[in-house]
């Protein structure tokens, strides 16, 4: 098997892995009853580099978290060696403590319909 194609297979199998982790916390977003998608997780970049000894492969990306309600944006760099527990604690991280979305003040409205009865 040529060197290119082993580059070929070897990214397309961490990008197959990236896309499928990203699906599933957007998906776990959009169905959330609290957030209902408010927030959107998507790549903005990637670059993929085979060691010289042909050992492994380095895939580097960047990922964007934005918030829709406030228009708010954050990007962060990953790679293939620590994307999975790290891009969960960059979000519950973005979400709780760097946009404070839990010191906004609640929307009576949106709280009676979340509880089942019609708003006054």
């Amino acid at each position: 098997m040529a060197l290119r194609q082993v580059r070929s297979l070897k990214r397309q199998k961490y990008q197959r892995a990236l896309n499928k982790c990203v699906h599933k916390i957007n998906k776990e977003i959009q169905n959330d009853w609290l957030w209902n998608g408010r927030f959107v997780l998507r790549q903005t970049y990637a670059q993929f580099h085979m060691f010289e000894d042909h050992s492994g492969a380095l895939f580097e990306f960047v990922l964007e978290l934005k918030d829709t309600k406030t228009g708010k944006v954050e990007y962060e760099q990953f790679d293939n060696y620590d994307y999975d527990w790290r891009l969960v604690w960059w979000v519950n991280e973005c979400i709780t403590n760097k946009w404070d979305v839990w010191s906004e003040q609640p929307d009576p409205n949106k709280q009676a319909r979340l509880e089942g009865r019609t708003p006054n």
